[in-house]
């Protein structure tokens, strides 16, 4: 029986030898089979850490220590009340009588971007760039002075990083923290500057989404990363001058690695910066990678190399996340500042939120030829109407009342 089996198995391996076709459909499906078991090995194994854990109130308690606390606010009156279309304010970037405005002057973060081209430079100076304290261009190449790229002659991707590094800390003096990131990524800074508000920034701390390869750990550029003030200067004390960061690293498209190695060798490391429920903040894939289960193929690095591993799908993303990367175009990322910054799905009840728009200025000095002219307009666009023109009116006072009466309800 067993000399059967033996010669069956035989007899099979040489005719998928002989077939190319089979041989190729059998060896691409124990491929995908081997890949998934390795992925389910991955989720379930002790080496993956996705434990939750609770909640530490540490921005609460820093509130706390300077006399503060948040309180929720109504959007109806802090957005509406008391403005109308001429308001320059009301799509400001920074509001700085809001919670993210006392942030934004209380904690200063430089922004550092290696853009790719002058495109993508207009694109993060126009939209989440504004954000930032101070924005910051470097390229090693070329320089844009209608877009403020600064020209760092640099041989490696380290060198160059080392000496924005150099830039930063001699031309901005009271600055917290510096956030890198490609000028594909999105970056939300009110949300870093609300996770880190309880750090000290003059101590060292290196933020983002930690790997390991070739042994050394270190915060993956993908994802964005940032370091303390304190970091930084005890990294310039070992990198003394723009020459000597040339030293510090060999190859180009490796300077988050060899940043790692050298914070290593100074006592300084990555940390976990996922949220209390293991959700990542800094994440280094698009949304429409990490939202859909299964979008980051699981022969990715992220499932090998990430120390702390986030789930993909719905539960892939802190509410408080801090970076998306892999946005494929500059429109996408005007979408995104739209959603993140503009957009305001309103609740029911508004007195001043849903108060409609007034009507158009009637034209003076018409004759009356014109004036005919623009009621016959009128009219006929009045037609092509499926509700009355002036329903709004008919009705106000009783909207005014009802809208009025859960209002004063809410205060």
């Amino acid at each position: 029986m067993i000399r059967w089996l033996r010669k069956l198995v035989w007899s099979s391996l040489i005719h998928l030898a002989k077939d190319q076709k089979t041989l190729f459909g059998v060896s691409f499906l124990f491929g995908m089979l081997l890949a998934v078991l390795f992925h389910n090995k991955q989720e379930s194994g002790d080496t993956v850490e996705t434990v939750k854990y609770s909640y530490d109130f540490a921005y609460e308690k820093w509130l706390y220590s300077k006399n503060l606390y948040s309180k929720n606010v109504n959007p109806d009156l802090t957005r509406y009340k008391h403005k109308n279309g001429t308001d320059q304010n009301i799509e400001a970037p920074v509001k700085l009588e809001s919670e993210a405005g006392f942030l934004f002057q209380t904690i200063s973060v430089v922004c550092i971007v290696f853009p790719s081209g002058p495109d993508w430079a207009a694109t993060v100076r126009d939209t989440w760039g504004k954000h930032c304290n101070h924005l910051r261009f470097y390229h090693p190449k070329t320089e844009n002075n209608s877009l403020d790229i600064r020209k760092l002659q640099s041989k490696s991707d380290f060198g160059l990083l080392c000496s924005s590094f150099h830039e930063v800390q001699a031309e901005v003096a009271d600055y917290d923290w510096i956030l890198v990131s490609t000028d594909d990524t999105f970056v939300i800074p009110e949300n870093f500057r609300y996770y880190t508000a309880h750090m000290n920034s003059s101590e060292t701390h290196y933020l983002g989404h930690a790997m390991r390869f070739w042994n050394t750990v270190y915060n993956w550029k993908d994802a964005g990363f940032a370091v303390s003030k304190g970091t930084v200067e005890k990294l310039l004390t070992k990198f003394g001058t723009k020459d000597q960061c040339e030293s510090g690293g060999k190859y180009w498209k490796n300077g988050d690695w060899y940043l790692g190695k050298h914070l290593h060798d100074l006592g300084i490391d990555p940390v976990d910066t996922r949220d209390e429920q293991g959700k990542g903040r800094f994440n280094g894939y698009s949304f429409r990678k990490l939202l859909f289960p299964g979008a980051v193929s699981i022969f990715e690095r992220y499932w090998k190399d990430s120390l702390y591993l986030s789930k993909d799908g719905p539960q892939c993303c802190s509410n408080f996340a801090v970076t998306f990367h892999g946005i494929l175009s500059t429109s996408k990322i005007y979408q995104l500042e739209y959603l993140f910054y503009h957009l305001r799905p309103f609740y029911s009840g508004g007195k001043y939120g849903n108060v409609p728009a007034p009507p158009p200025l009637k034209t003076p000095h018409l004759t009356w030829e014109e004036k005919l002219k623009e009621e016959e307009l009128e009219n006929m666009f009045n037609s092509l109407l499926t509700t009355p023109p002036n329903m709004m009116e008919k009705h106000v006072h009783d909207l005014d009342e009802i809208f009025g009466k859960r209002f004063h309800q809410k205060v």
